[in-house]
């Protein structure tokens, strides 16, 4: 499309999508007033409609198009509670279709078929409770009207507007009924819709955690880390990589059984998660082991990450309900260069909990592709021993 003619899109329309649905709507109304003015002013040239009841008509469907169109374009709407402000749109235009009947003459019958064309319309857009007002106002209305030309207008014949008005009542509940089994169904499907989406939600969350820690697991961890190298292409942020290892997590499983193994995952992962900052992401790599990505950190900085879990750890272990074990962790501290291949990433800092092990465990061993300040380095050493 034309750009000019998308600036000119946003401008009527709006940007926001859901502000955009609901003007889209109302500018069907708009088309149905542009179609009836013309009509309406050719009537008043021919003579069919009297001059002065016919403009004050024309005015009153004008304003109030204008004014709904103005509460919904700038979403003022939503601030009243009615969004689309379906409802009142619809009892405007049924208000305008029997002003015209009560000044059309001659051919007032062909104004009855617009209020079916309303309530056509309100079948999309209504709910069931709106669609059953609608109705009854309009029936209602419409008998009120006829039995007061019938007692005001000595030239009008009583009899025909009571046979129309049984048509009127007998024919638009009908369309009243469908539209009210269509509004119905329109319900149940966008309720439909929201639990499906709530099942989806919640079957991703489902295939996304570990059963026992609940943290991420290794399939999510892998998305999780792609984009976040994805992102350092685009903004140049820099993030870490961490591989963690329980300390001496078989013994634990041999010597007190599985259940507390299980326990003691828990309590890692918990006093983990509440240790680092809630951009941070930790997931269960494998049996005993972790990743943990820290977006938007400097190396000199990562190790912070870890000393403060390791500081929690100590503390959940006297926590009412832990496994009362000592438990410690090796971890093995990385950055990713930008462009640089994951595998080579997670090589690098399976290399340095390797290299901690090695030392002896419970400590955290950095091995960094990018080059430190003489600074950074000396910051770094004094925080190597966790």
């Amino acid at each position: 499309m034309h750009p000019a003619l998308t600036r000119i899109g946003d401008l009527v329309l709006g940007t926001e999508r859901k502000v955009r649905l609901r003007v889209t709507l109302a500018m069907i109304a708009f088309y149905g007033y542009s179609v009836s003015s013309m009509l309406l002013l050719f009537a008043i040239d021919i003579g069919l409609v009297a001059r002065q009841p016919g403009l004050w008509l024309l005015t009153y469907m004008w304003v109030g198009m204008t004014t709904f169109y103005v509460l919904v374009r700038t979403d003022w709407s939503s601030r009243l509670g009615n969004p689309g402000m379906d409802l009142p749109q619809c009892l405007y235009a049924t208000a305008a279709i029997l002003w015209a009947y009560m000044i059309a003459g001659e051919v007032r019958s062909s104004v009855l078929m617009l209020v079916a064309l309303v309530l056509v319309f309100g079948m999309f857009s209504l709910k069931a409770r709106e669609v059953v007002i609608l109705g009854i106002f309009t029936v209602a209305s419409l008998g009120v009207i006829m039995a007061g030309m019938a007692m005001h207008d000595p030239k009008l014949d009583a009899r025909l507007e009571f046979i129309r008005f049984v048509l009127a009542a007998g024919t638009l509940p009908a369309v009243s009924g469908v539209a009210y089994y269509v509004s119905q169904m329109r319900a149940r499907l966008i309720e439909q819709k929201g639990e499906l989406a709530h099942a989806f939600a919640l079957l991703q969350e489902v295939a996304s955690r570990d059963d026992l820690t609940r943290l991420v697991n290794r399939r999510h961890m892998q998305q999780r880390i792609e984009e976040e190298a994805l992102m350092q292409l685009r903004s140049g942020e820099p993030f870490c990589l961490a591989l963690i290892d329980l300390d001496h997590f078989k013994r634990v499983n041999d010597l007190h059984g599985h259940a507390v193994g299980d326990q003691v995952l828990k309590e890692f992962a918990g006093a983990a998660l509440q240790a680092l900052r809630q951009t941070d992401v930790l997931a269960r790599w494998g049996g005993e082991e972790f990743l943990l990505l820290l977006p938007n950190e400097h190396p000199d900085s990562a190790q912070a990450a870890l000393m403060r879990i390791a500081k929690c750890l100590r503390t959940h272990q006297h926590s009412p309900g832990a496994s009362g074990l000592p438990v410690t962790f090796s971890a093995g501290l990385t950055d990713h260069p930008s462009g640089e291949p994951l595998r080579e990433t997670l090589e690098r800092a399976d290399q340095a909990l390797y290299a901690a092990k090695a030392q002896g465990r419970n400590r955290t061993i950095a091995h960094f592709a990018t080059a430190l300040t003489p600074a950074q380095a000396n910051t770094l050493a004094d925080a190597r021993q966790v």
